[in-house]
């Protein structure tokens, strides 16, 4: 290649990056919106006006030679020191502005993105916002494109490919089995391996992060469960649960009961999702960028709170020292009143059968213990503080009588 003393642009800079991030010329071409004849075409006049060859043939694509290696690498860290000194303007303007944009998982969207909205309500921060259901292995692509992604994943630590992305976590929210109310697997007040056999299951694609606690299931079980089908959109297999087809895994914030469909926790294996954001690291240098990051572990935190933690507002005498943990979406609140606030659906009492669960908590020395012991005392046995008499007229409510 003849050697030329060209100037080193920019615009070369930004495609080697590209080319490295995403790994072929299609992909390069697909993302930014061009033909992969046109990028090809980039990198030839790149790599003449350089003097030097910048990408090689390899396999069916092609890859970086080392000084292409050398300018990508240069190129992130030209983007993250602009994005350090856009900070520092911010920063001397006093406040976070400008537009961060989001692409999300959508149940994770559906969790975290009214939270975030209220923090941001007022400012001078302005969401862009998308949504995409992805394998694992697809969530740090999508870093490429946006600033902020909401990933997730069944392993304790990070989605796969977030090598060289900065990754926080956000919250972890446990997986709950979403169970036909007429099925009889849904008398059960929890969900193992040995139940989880005895029911046909709505499954996800093949990668996706739940399928993995369905496959642990099963190496427990040590046989095969029954998946019927494999689905994406959680409303659509909410529907399918409902009408009977078979249970699913799903998202326990949110998700809520309906009149055909009960939750029960997932025991014997484990059954939780993290909630991570990925960005760029030049992207995330940014000040907005960064406070919209803070944002949703914010609101992360807010939906890992105890819900016994709520104070009640209704009932504040001496007696009214008791939290229950609802049948029905397996919140805790300190009475009905509580639970209406702050949930959407209807209220389902206790089975008899279901009595010996631990389903109420003391205030004053944190207690838990089962409906037969309450029903048949009227003061805790910890600490012996008194129970409100009054709360019998709701017991009706609460538990089967």
């Amino acid at each position: 290649m003849n050697q030329s003393s060209g100037r080193l642009r920019m615009a070369h800079l930004e495609l080697l990056r590209e080319i490295a991030a995403r790994g072929t010329l299609a992909s390069v071409a697909e993302a930014t919106h061009r033909s992969p004849s046109a990028v090809s075409q980039q990198v030839r006049a790149a790599e003449r006006q350089l003097g030097v060859r910048l990408v090689e043939p390899a396999s069916r694509s092609v890859r970086l030679t080392p000084e292409g290696e050398l300018l990508a690498r240069g190129a992130v860290e030209i983007g993250e020191r602009l994005a350090a000194l856009s900070a520092t303007l911010d920063a001397a303007r006093g406040e976070p502005a400008g537009e961060v944009s989001i692409g999300t998982l959508p149940s994770a969207g559906q969790a975290l993105l009214p939270g975030l909205l209220r923090r941001t309500e007022g400012g001078e921060l302005a969401l862009s916002l998308d949504d995409f259901d992805l394998a694992e292995d697809d969530f740090a692509v999508r870093a490429h494109d946006v600033d902020v992604v909401l990933a997730h994943s069944a392993d304790p630590q990070v989605p796969r490919g977030t090598e060289g992305l900065v990754v926080t976590p956000i919250v972890v929210e446990p997986l709950v089995a979403a169970v036909p109310r007429n099925h009889p697997v849904a008398v059960c007040e929890s969900l193992g391996p040995e139940a989880a056999g005895e029911v046909p299951w709505i499954g996800v694609p093949e990668g996706y992060p739940f399928d993995g606690v369905l496959i642990a299931m099963e190496n427990t079980l040590g046989r095969s469960l029954d998946r019927r089908i494999r689905l994406r959109d959680n409303r659509l297999v909410e529907s399918l649960v409902g009408a009977g087809m078979g249970a699913a895994l799903l998202p326990k914030f949110t998700t809520a009961p309906t009149p055909s469909m009960v939750l029960r926790p997932v025991t014997g294996v484990r059954a939780v999702r993290t909630i991570v954001a990925l960005s760029r690291p030049e992207r995330h240098a940014r000040l907005a960028v960064g406070a919209v990051t803070r944002m949703l572990v914010e609101s992360g935190r807010d939906l890992n709170r105890p819900r016994g933690e709520i104070r009640c507002g209704h009932h504040t005498g001496p007696t009214d020292v008791l939290t229950i943990r609802f049948h029905c979406c397996g919140a805790w609140y300190p009475c009905l009143h509580c639970h209406a606030d702050h949930e959407s659906h209807a209220i389902e009492a206790w089975p008899r059968t279901m009595h010996r669960a631990i389903a109420l908590m003391c205030r004053v020395c944190d207690r838990r213990f089962s409906i037969e012991e309450y029903l048949g005392t009227p003061e805790c046995r910890g600490c012996g503080a008194t129970f409100n008499p009054g709360c019998e007229a709701h017991h009706p409510t609460y538990f089967e009588m």
